[in-house]
């Protein structure tokens, strides 16, 4: 009896030890490639989620960063920032040789659209109102995950 306890919670223990979240399971990163003028030389962006660590959730951001985007907006990819549990946005102008852009990383889906439309609506000048939100991903356990892409 003693015997067949102990081996229940044996089992229970590895359970339970394989289901508790891992450090450094589902980090995200966003890449950034800009000029200093996205109506000459737009820009370029790589975000991904649920990495398994956060060398390869900037490794994924910036390979994307640098394979969108105009030649010269590539080879200014950089990291812009890493994330853990959190969301992030794009929004844009979708007219060519428009300024407006926005990015945000935030800790909801909500949050980071908003940040991201605001973003774009203060670069956008008289076309603020074509801004939109064109991406929108959540990573790990962030409130309202899977946005649309």
């Amino acid at each position: 009896m003693f015997k067949r306890s102990m081996s229940l919670a044996a089992v229970c223990c590895a359970l339970f030890i394989a289901a508790w979240p891992r450090d450094g399971a589902a980090e995200g990163a966003m890449a950034l490639g800009v000029t200093g003028n996205i109506t000459k030389d737009g820009y370029a962006i790589g975000i991904n989620i649920n990495s398994n660590s956060e060398a390869e959730a900037r490794d994924s951001a910036l390979d994307y960063c640098r394979s969108h985007g105009s030649d010269v907006a590539r080879a200014k990819c950089e990291i812009f920032a890493t994330f853990h549990d959190q969301c992030a946005a794009e929004a844009e102008d979708p007219q060519p040789g428009t300024p407006g852009a926005g990015w945000a990383i935030a800790a909801d889906k909500a949050g980071a659209e908003k940040m991201a439309m605001m973003n774009c609506l203060a670069t956008a000048g008289d076309r603020g109102s074509f801004c939109k939100v064109v991406t929108s991903v959540c990573d790990g356990n962030s409130e309202t995950r899977n946005g649309k892409q």
